[in-house]
């Protein structure tokens, strides 16, 4: 698939996903708080994980992963798409 292409599909699968699930922001927040908590004694006591942290782990971790077992999924490349176009407003 074109670049261009896979930009257009990032385009309505974060509109989507939006509508679905709310804010990328709140989203992201929610999913970095229940990390937070879940890593609550691995990390310093001070120490929180961001919307952005939350998005950038996401990123690299699952769909890294994906892509190692499948690089030519077409979806992963559509959600690192969305996803790089969400941390931008979410950093």
């Amino acid at each position: 698939m074109d670049r261009y292409k896979v930009l257009e599909e990032a385009e309505k699968a974060v509109a989507s996903r939006e509508k679905d699930y709310g804010s990328p922001d709140l989203n992201h927040t929610r999913q970095a708080q229940i990390a937070t908590v879940i890593l609550r004694g691995k990390l310093k006591p001070e120490f929180e994980i961001s919307a952005a942290d939350m998005m950038l782990l996401h990123l690299l971790a699952v769909k890294g992963s994906r892509l190692i077992e499948t690089p030519e999924h077409v979806d992963s490349h559509i959600d690192i798409a969305g996803y790089a176009a969400i941390l931008s407003e979410v950093a």
